[in-house]
């Protein structure tokens, strides 16, 4: 009877941390797709912008910083995307510790 109630406490765990896995990568996608997107767009209007303007010599520099920026921003989301897989694996481990345990004090009472 224990063993069983281990066996399927792991599996349950097992399918937890792949649904959690499948749906935080695809939320990884599906965030940079957005954030493609949105710099394409605001890279557009700037050369828009700028082309309409006089002060072409500072428009580099500033489309520069802007993709530097947006550069930036990206790598932040991807870590931030690995680190919530990481924790989520973390407690899916943790919880499935904590129920062999009662299980196993439960057998021994």
């Amino acid at each position: 009877m224990v063993y069983a109630e281990l066996s399927s406490y792991a599996m349950m765990a097992m399918g937890g941390f792949a649904a959690g896995a499948i749906y935080g990568r695809k939320l990884a996608l599906e965030a940079a797709g957005v954030l493609h997107a949105l710099e394409n767009r605001v890279v557009a209007m700037e050369h828009h912008t700028v082309a309409s303007k006089a002060h072409a010599p500072t428009a580099p520099t500033m489309t520069d910083a802007h993709a530097a920026a947006m550069s930036h921003l990206a790598s932040a989301i991807e870590k931030h995307a690995a680190a919530i897989d990481d924790h989520g694996a973390a407690t899916v481990a943790a919880a499935v510790e904590s129920n062999a345990a009662a299980s196993a004090n439960a057998a021994h009472k």
